[in-house]
């Protein structure tokens, strides 16, 4: 079995009959239904705009403000658009994302509000999902991980309904690339900017060699980090690495083991 996302074979079990893709961190279903969702690289976003409820504008040029505003008279869909765009105000709070971004969340949430995929369904849950889902097609450099823990959600439950929007609103999400997390790793763990680049350069180099797909990329970008830093004696534990990309030491070793051995023959 491969993951759509990403056509990486490193499947894990991650309970409930689901399996994680270890390359890109996508929940995919253990039976037949999982394939029916294909992961494309990211088309230009259509110039039609989801109309806000007393709609004359698209959302990009109302502010969050403008939206409460507006829905606050709008019956009980507006109020549930009130609700997701205060959730989604208190992520993008939590995540310093910028303002496209939680636009582009709000958008997604009025889509999936029209075509009934909120209903049955925990508003602050949805607006959390679409918020990643943003954050997905904006290639930010934030895990799943880091949108569960803002919003409650166990990683599970997210990826789920993740998934599960993604294809009720027909989206094409691009996977996740393991450069996009060198800087914010890089600044988290203090390094100097001709390591970060000699990181990215060694990202490169393996990627040229066919090395890293289906590769979890938060690992894969904490590796080449970890290499760079002893390369530079700059040096960095591998728990420190670790923590700082969210995974285990474990991971950092082995895919540090498999980078040295690839570039530094």
């Amino acid at each position: 079995m491969k993951c759509p996302g990403c056509g990486g074979r490193e499947l894990e079990p991650d309970g409930d009959g689901l399996l994680r893709c270890e390359g890109c961190g996508e929940i995919i279903d253990g039976g037949p239904a999982w394939g029916s969702f294909a992961v494309a690289p990211a088309e230009p976003a259509s110039e039609t705009a989801v109309a806000p409820p007393h709609g004359d504008a698209p959302v990009a040029e109302h502010s969050l403000q403008q939206w409460q505003a507006a829905v606050r008279l709008h019956g009980t869909p507006g109020r549930t658009l009130l609700l997701a765009s205060q959730e989604i105000e208190r992520l993008g709070d939590a995540l310093r994302l910028p303002t496209r971004i939680r636009e582009s969340a709000l958008e997604l949430f009025s889509e999936a509000l029209r075509r009934k995929l909120v209903r049955g369904r925990q508003t602050e849950r949805v607006a959390a999902a679409l918020t990643y889902t943003a954050i997905r097609q904006e290639r930010l450099p934030l895990t799943m991980d880091d949108v569960a823990v803002a919003s409650g959600l166990g990683r599970l439950e997210l990826g789920r309904l993740y998934r599960t929007l993604a294809r009720g609103l027909e989206l094409k999400v691009a996977p996740q690339a393991a450069a996009d997390f060198l800087p914010r790793f890089a600044k988290k763990l203090q390094l100097a900017d001709e390591t970060a680049r000699q990181a990215h350069l060694l990202l490169r180099q393996a990627a040229d060699a066919g090395y890293g797909q289906g590769m979890r990329p938060g690992a894969l970008a904490g590796a080449a980090l970890y290499l760079a830093c002893r390369e530079a004696g700059e040096p960095r534990s591998q728990k420190q690495v670790a923590q700082v990309a969210g995974i285990t030491e474990v991971t950092v070793r082995t895919r540090y083991l498999e980078l040295s051995r690839l570039l530094l023959k």
